[in-house]
């Protein structure tokens, strides 16, 4: 997988000093600070200590390992001093939260050497024992293997200082935090958060210096979050002095921009917002500080919520947003990131520019095109003609192009491409984990005034049976059991493994299970689905939904989105429902035309997407289903299901400080989606793309913790 190395590119100003560490332990919390100690020193020391090795012993035939204490004499030289990396680690609710500074050390001139001592006769060999290497947060993704090169790429035709992206037909951006018209282009590099990723994915501070989760009795859930921002982190100035960024800007854009206290806001993945949150106001303790109170607390917060490659909510200014009014602001982004908008056209161009001295890093390439190309075709034609630099094209297309010479490159994210079964709203109050908080009433339920037969009622066993009847219902099933029987059904009429060959040429790979991806190590292969159209039809007919005349057994809508992938995934299970009765009725548009019936809980036409829980590179100890499948986060994005159990078990996994134990109980939403399968999945896949290497030298990106193939243009190195 390919990972980033951010941070070999930070250069900081520094003090002539060395920091050494100081450990501290307060509240909770784990502190690593740094204190000056004297620069200057020569020492040689000559030390004997006992080091533990190991030995193998032969007896009777056998071969043991023993351990036995080792004199070892070694002299040490202590002079020079050298700029380096140092790490600030935080442990907070069993997440650690890892900070990077710039200090200066001495360099340590080390000469070991053994001092020789009489071994038991026994001994055949001593071996030194190493640690292991803890495995990775994230999980690595397969991605497709680059065939031998064959032949040579173009020359480019590209400006040697400006680098041409392909892009999808939809550039939306808007400055206006939630705005429904577009994002805020922080994937661009152009807004930012509070947090970068590093190569394993833990947080590391972008424009804040510093954070504290502490206790707040005002705060719903008793704690809030207080950071620090950088000082003098000045706002692009393209169209005017918009001052730097102040905890007036971070306060404006995070109330607005979150639907639990702004219910007009269309961010993305609002419902994580909403139980963060809540309809809480965060507030400004100073100019440089900010109070984030806490709803619920999500692990997840750092990375997946205020982190660069996480959800799209951001920060842009609050003075341009004040002066030049809402219209403008929303065709203008006025961010503080390494690249500021040079010109941008509504689903017709975004150019960037570099910022020059910018306050983290200056990028190496000047300008950044990205163009929308609707079809794959044009978009590797542009790749073989020199005209585009870099293009993400369709999988089945790689082999060729990299015997043609491109390189893959990626942010080790991929997509879960995912089959709702919306209107399976089972929840009639409104999920709080706050214990003795009494629960609200829902008093509306759309998606129950008529029977449908993938949607069932657990607060009516007999709706769909004789309330609402339709078919041929069995004896002693309920509602619930019925649609289950139909659900599982249609998954198991799903031929994935045909999917990832014939569409991705097997780049691609089977999803069963919503949210849960086979490569992980603690997938479990008692969830897999078997492909058996057989066994389906004969669930169909258990369910009392036979063939009629014209063998068909009941119609179904189907909602496919497009721009995102799903429309040949979603256009090939469209022919496999066919095949066992069903009556699909499907259309293809833009996300936008379906997006109001899952905010207004009324959607009760079946969807593909790789939404919700969409990476599967994401960590198992990850509540991933939770939010987006809960009451409590209502007024923000939900994928068409609600249910209590899954609100529970995110919510332990949330309190849960013992990373065992919140697979364990990872695995119980596996075994339950698995079993009730309110959504199933189809395939996954790796998102990648492909770059002229006589163009780009290297893109090395920080590990993205959503689905973006490609992000943080800044770290691009061409070819000079």
């Amino acid at each position: 997988m390919l990972r980033s190395k951010i941070f070999r590119l930070a250069i900081v100003p520094i003090s002539a000093a060395i920091a050494a560490m100081a450990l501290f332990a307060c509240a909770g919390e784990t502190i690593i600070q740094t204190v000056e100690v004297p620069v200057e020193r020569q020492v040689e020391v000559r030390v004997v200590e006992t080091v533990v090795v190991e030995k193998e012993v032969q007896v009777a035939g056998e071969t043991i390992i023993q351990e036995v204490e080792v004199p070892v004499e070694r002299v040490v030289e202590v002079k020079v001093v050298e700029t380096v990396v140092v790490e600030r680690e935080r442990v907070v609710e069993g997440r650690t939260v890892v900070e990077t500074v710039v200090v200066e050390r001495e360099v340590v001139k080390e000469v070991q050497k053994e001092v020789p001592v009489e071994i038991v006769k026994e001994v055949e060999k001593v071996v030194i024992a190493t640690a292991t290497p803890a495995p990775d947060t994230f999980y690595g993704l397969p991605i497709p293997v680059a065939a031998p090169t064959i032949s040579e790429p173009p020359a480019p035709l590209t400006d040697a200082d400006t680098v041409v992206i392909r892009t999808g037909l939809e550039i939306r951006g808007s400055g206006i935090p939630g705005d429904p018209s577009g994002g805020m282009f922080n994937g661009s590099s152009v807004s930012e958060k509070f947090f970068l990723t590093d190569e394993g994915g833990n947080a590391v501070n972008q424009i804040i210096t510093d954070w504290a989760l502490v206790d707040d009795a005002d705060a719903i859930g008793g704690q809030a979050f207080h950071f620090t921002l950088k000082e003098n982190v000045p706002f692009h100035n393209q169209w005017g002095d918009f001052g730097n960024l102040s905890a007036d800007d971070v306060v404006w854009a995070y109330n607005k921009g979150n639907p639990g206290y702004n219910p007009e806001s269309a961010t993305d993945g609002g419902s994580n917002w909403v139980v963060l949150i809540g309809n809480q106001p965060l507030t400004k303790i100073d100019d440089q500080n900010v109070r984030v109170p806490i709803n619920e607390f999500d692990v997840r917060w750092d990375t997946f919520m205020f982190g660069q490659s996480g959800l799209g909510l951001s920060i842009t200014s609050k003075t341009a947003y004040d002066e030049m009014g809402e219209d403008w602001v929303r065709d203008h982004v006025v961010g503080t990131g390494p690249y500021m908008v040079d010109e941008y056209a509504y689903d017709a161009t975004l150019q960037l520019k570099a910022v020059q001295d910018h306050h983290r890093i200056t990028p190496n390439v000047g300008r950044i095109i990205y163009e929308p190309i609707g079809e794959d075709a044009v978009a590797e034609a542009g790749l073989r003609n020199g005209s585009i630099d870099v293009a993400v094209v369709d999988l089945r297309n790689y082999p060729t192009l990299t015997e043609e010479g491109f390189n893959i490159v990626g942010a080790g994210a991929g997509s879960f491409h995912t089959i709702s079964f919306s209107g399976n709203y089972w929840q009639d109050t409104y999920y709080t984990a706050i214990p003795d908080d009494e629960e609200k009433k829902i008093t509306t339920r759309h998606t129950y005034v008529h029977a449908l037969p993938w949607i069932g009622d657990p607060l009516r066993p007999e709706f769909s049976i004789t309330t609402r009847r339709i078919g041929n219902p069995p004896e002693g099933v309920t509602s619930m059991e019925r649609a289950a029987m139909v659900r599982k059904a249609l998954s198991h009429a799903i031929d994935r493994e045909l999917i990832a060959e014939v569409l991705f040429s097997n780049a691609a790979w089977v999803n069963y299970v919503y949210g849960h991806d086979i490569n992980n190590p603690n997938w479990q292969d008692k969830w897999t689905v078997e492909y058996d159209p057989e066994l389906a039809e004969s669930l169909l007919d258990q369910a009392g939904y036979p063939r009629n005349d014209d063998g068909i057994r009941f119609d179904m809508p189907f909602f496919i989105r497009i721009g995102r992938g799903d429309e040949e995934i979603g256009t090939a299970v469209v022919g496999m429902w066919r095949e066992i009765g069903i009556d699909m009725q499907d259309w293809k548009a833009q996300y936008q035309t379906y997006r109001p019936s899952l905010i207004g809980r009324s959607a009760t036409a079946p969807w593909i997407h790789s939404a919700g829980a969409e990476a599967p590179q994401q960590p198992w100890d990850w509540p991933v289903v939770g939010n987006s499948e809960c009451s409590s986060g209502r007024y923000g994005f939900n994928v068409g299901i609600e249910i209590r159990e899954l609100c529970e078990w995110g919510t332990a996994m949330n309190q849960e400080q013992d990373k065992a134990k919140r697979i364990e109980i990872r695995n119980n939403m596996a075994e339950f989606l698995h079993e009730w399968s309110p959504a199933i999945g189809t395939v996954a896949r790796p998102n990648v793309a492909l770059v002229n290497p006589k163009k780009i030298e290297s893109w090395v990106m920080p590990l993205s913790v959503r689905e973006a193939a490609l992000h943080h243009p800044e770290f691009i190195v061409t070819v000079r």
